[in-house]
């Protein structure tokens, strides 16, 4: 697939040669729905996150450092370490059992934003995960039920490259064989979101909230 060049169109940029009429009649701009899954699509606490501390005796944000931050979750979250290999680094920073605490944390479904994908795919419109995760991020799409709900799913550990990396967002538009134009790309990281705009020209939004979210696809002429 011919990715879109260097020369892109303003953020927010609107074209009438691009739509294309949905089922509704109504035109819209975007085909595909690349979404984020952490705190977009799955919520996670905080407060969470405090508890193990607390449990374990960390110091505040400690947990979110050391599963995240690390050039372990790094290597791990674009393929160049295994999950394993991951857990066993991180378990050596803050105990074994404040990581299985934290893997056990499989978030809460933003059940809004599931509507609006499951709306958004049944009316035409093709519906993509793409996550900055390791493996444990099909447990965590198993635990909520979810694994089906895109039509595919993309995982950094798997594709061998993490967000904000250009090669990310790129992959994904070859893959799946989706034109950058006609994608909107949703994630709760402005940077991120600012990346992919950058990278390849996609549409994109900061998510904030589903009603947020209604809001920016109704613009792209996409009724949810």
């Amino acid at each position: 697939m011919k990715l879109a060049g260097p020369q892109q169109p303003p953020a927010g940029h609107r074209s009438e040669k691009t739509s294309s009429a949905g089922p509704d009649g109504c035109d819209r701009l975007v085909d595909a729905i690349i979404c984020d899954v952490g705190n977009v699509l799955i919520e996670f606490s905080a407060r969470r996150s405090a508890e193990i501390e607390q449990l374990h005796g960390l110091g505040d944000g400690e947990l979110f450092t050391a599963t995240l931050k690390t050039s372990a979750a790094r290597l791990a979250m674009s393929g160049a370490i295994s999950h394993d290999e991951w857990h066993r680094q991180t378990a050596a920073i803050i105990g074994d059992a404040a990581v299985a605490d934290w893997l056990a944390d499989h978030g809460e479904l933003n059940r809004p934003v599931v509507e609006i994908l499951e709306t958004a795919r049944a009316g035409g419109i093709r519906v993509l995960l793409l996550s900055n995760a390791t493996t444990r991020l099909w447990a965590d799409l198993d635990h909520h039920g979810i694994r089906n709900l895109a039509d595919q799913v993309f995982c950094s550990a798997e594709i061998g490259y993490a967000k904000p990396d250009p090669r990310a967002y790129r992959f994904v538009l070859e893959a799946a064989a989706i034109d950058a134009g006609r994608a909107l790309y949703v994630d709760d990281t402005a940077s991120w979101v600012e990346a992919g705009r950058r990278a390849s020209g996609l549409h994109g939004y900061v998510y904030g909230t589903p009603s947020g979210l209604r809001h920016e696809l109704a613009a792209l002429g996409v009724t949810v």
